[in-house]
């Protein structure tokens, strides 16, 4: 029998069941949705660790230690050419005198003109500079909020005042997971041993940031003089090492989200293989009517097939797109834990592989209640409970399932990049 043939019967035949259909439909369409907008979100996140990193660390080298730098690394860091700057990092409790409370809290004392990429977000935003005049203070949102502290009221560190100049909405060197219980406070650095807070034994942070001319290579200069460094008892931290480590830590959330979406996309499968079976149950007359008239049952198969394939691409297409704009609202959710500003752009990579690996599995799923079509007897027609049609094992049924388990494997071992854990993950989801 002709394709077109079948495409024609394909269709007149679902005039009377569309609205059963549109339920098989909308279980992709959630699933795919999922593995789509968690997708866009990790490619998202990527492109913008490279992009952002500079903006991340603040400046080309941050060398750190937890006691000021000997004469013979700031004589190294003062060969460098560029801009420099220092800040000192301490915990300690502070004051509120305008609530009349006391709060634990982040100190960092600056001095320079830091950071040398990005900027301190501050409102209002000519704070960022203004707080560096006299004895005031940046103080970040959380610590406003939690309090109802407003811009000129004051904070007292140590045997200091200082006058709140604006509200800090960002922090470098730290996140706002940190903030949840030590929220930052800038401070010119030129009060901190007004202060009173640095005292033998205090623990105190001592970071030395550097802007280098974009033609040398400061990870050659990091290179050559890490282990002059390390037997300082200082660290060295470059916008490259920051990108990878971060590049590293998100790897883990993208792991996890693939497989929360994974997750999302099965239980959609397991809805399409419950509504084909109930579909083909409800079709078994129609099907053994169609045998009668000489159709072979491979050509009945088709005829269903080619309903829940159109379908099927329907709702993979309909859930790409909702999944590119439930896309937009995740980094509005996880804006609190990330470090930086996720941007929001179509992802055609996410897109592809979301409608790839979703109408694989979808149309996987459905084949496994679609193959028995091939087994309808003509005598469905006379006794609705012949059953010799449905009584052999069909081997092709082995085949579809164990497609489904090869392409989880390969998509769970594309996400973890672990053979033997995708191994695992596909053990345990059978």
């Amino acid at each position: 029998m002709r394709f077109k043939l079948l495409a024609r019967t394909a269709w007149r035949d679902s005039r009377k069941s569309r609205g059963r259909l549109a339920l098989f439909m909308s279980s992709i369409v959630l699933g795919i949705a999922a593995l789509v907008a968690i997708n866009s979100f990790n490619d998202n996140v990527a492109r913008d660790i490279d992009r952002q990193a500079a903006s991340l660390l603040g400046a080309d080298l941050l060398t750190e230690g937890n006691r000021p730098a000997s004469e013979e690394v700031l004589a190294m860091l003062d060969s460098l050419p560029g801009e420099q700057a220092t800040e000192l990092d301490l915990l300690s409790m502070s004051y509120l005198p305008a609530v009349d409370e006391s709060q634990f809290v982040r100190i960092k004392a600056l001095e320079g003109n830091f950071p040398f990429y990005g900027q301190l977000k501050t409102t209002p935003p000519e704070a960022a500079q203004t707080f560096r005049s006299g004895r005031y203070a940046l103080v970040e949102d959380a610590l406003m909020l939690q309090h109802g502290l407003t811009v000129g009221d004051s904070i007292k560190l140590g045997e200091v005042t200082f006058v709140i100049a604006g509200r800090l909405k960002n922090v470098f060197g730290g996140n706002n997971i940190g903030s949840g219980f030590a929220p930052a406070v800038y401070i010119p650095k030129r009060y901190i041993g007004a202060t009173g807070l640095i005292q033998p034994g205090s623990l105190v942070n001592y970071n030395y940031y550097q802007k280098v001319p974009p033609d040398f290579d400061i990870e050659q200069w990091r290179r050559d003089h890490r282990d002059a460094f390390r037997l300082q008892g200082m660290g060295m931290d470059t916008i490259d090492e920051r990108k990878e480590d971060l590049s590293e830590a998100f790897d883990g959330l993208n792991t996890f989200l693939n497989l929360v979406a994974l997750v999302a996309l099965l239980l959609g499968c397991i809805g399409v293989a419950s509504s084909v079976f109930i579909y083909v149950k409800s079709k078994i007359a129609s099907i053994a009517v169609l045998r009668c008239l000489g159709m072979q049952g491979r050509q009945a198969f088709a005829v269903y097939f080619l309903q829940i394939l159109v379908l099927g691409l329907a709702g993979a297409a309909i859930g790409a797109v909702l999944g590119s704009v439930v896309q937009v609202v995740l980094p509005r959710i996880l804006s609190d834990f990330m470090p930086f500003d996720v941007s929001v752009t179509m992802s055609w990579p996410a897109i592809i592989e979301g409608l790839t690996i979703g109408t694989l599995v979808t149309i996987l799923f459905a084949l496994l209640p679609l193959i028995a079509i091939r087994n309808v007897s003509p005598l469905r027609t006379l006794r609705t409970s012949y059953e010799a049609d449905s009584a052999a094992r069909d081997p092709l049924r082995v085949v579809v399932i164990a497609a489904i388990a090869a392409s989880l494997y390969l998509f769970l071992w594309h996400v973890t990049k672990d053979p033997m854990m995708a191994l695992a993950l596909v053990a345990g989801l059978g």
